[in-house]
């Protein structure tokens, strides 16, 4: 996909939604997740089954969702990624060889960084979003900050983001969450399921009062 494209569709729906080693019916999780929003979704590497659900994951694609692959911290993993059919990378750190491979492919890539320099760097190289990671950790005031000298960069808040803080993320500048436990079920039980569903509607909600607010105030403004 061209990264233009997806950066375009991220905006629209700012919530990736992310797979780490999945003990749960991944296509029932899939279903209920884009049937509740949810466009993205991130498998990591290091589970077992990256590599069959991504492959599996071109016979569902549609202009509804788009699967992509986290934790592509080598080169190595990259390639398995690209060729297991990812539409897109997500990082956890700074790798030049991963973002110069990504934009080879046209393969929009969300590259892992935590300081200025970091993420300044990882924007120099060609990473199309930066995701700052641990987002929870840091605090929604550091996504404040960063907006004084990086205004455009593009910042996904990932690691401790949910339903309790997704709204504070967003209205201090963080472009799109990206959201494990928070959001995927813990089991196949029904309950799960709901509260899986329940978490994509608050987590978008969050994301539309955010711009809602943001629009109000910058009509006041003019």
């Amino acid at each position: 996909m061209n990264p233009k494209i997806l950066l375009a569709a991220l905006k629209d729906a700012p919530v990736v939604a992310i797979l780490r080693r999945p003990k749960i019916d991944i296509q029932r999780c899939v279903n209920v997740l884009v049937e509740n929003g949810i466009r993205f979704i991130e498998i990591t590497m290091e589970s077992d089954q990256a590599e069959s659900f991504l492959r599996s994951s071109k016979q569902q694609e549609t202009d509804r969702v788009t699967f992509g692959a986290g934790t592509v911290t080598t080169l190595a993993l990259a390639k398995k990624a690209k060729f297991a059919g990812a539409k897109f990378l997500v990082t956890p750190n700074f790798n030049p060889e991963v973002i110069r491979f990504a934009q080879e492919h046209e393969l929009p890539i969300f590259c892992g960084a935590m300081t200025p320099t970091e993420i300044f760097q990882a924007h120099e190289a060609g990473a199309d979003a930066v995701k700052v990671f641990p987002a929870g950790t840091l605090g929604p005031q550091y996504f404040k900050e960063l907006r004084g000298p990086f205004p455009d960069i593009m910042l996904v808040a990932t690691g401790g983001v949910g339903i309790s803080n997704a709204s504070l993320f967003f209205e201090v500048g963080a472009n799109a969450i990206g959201v494990g436990s928070a959001l995927i079920p813990k089991d196949n039980q029904e309950e799960s399921i709901q509260a899986c569903a329940e978490a994509a509607r608050r987590l978008l909600a969050a994301a539309r009062n955010a711009g809602n607010a943001e629009n109000a105030e910058s009509a006041e403004k003019e």
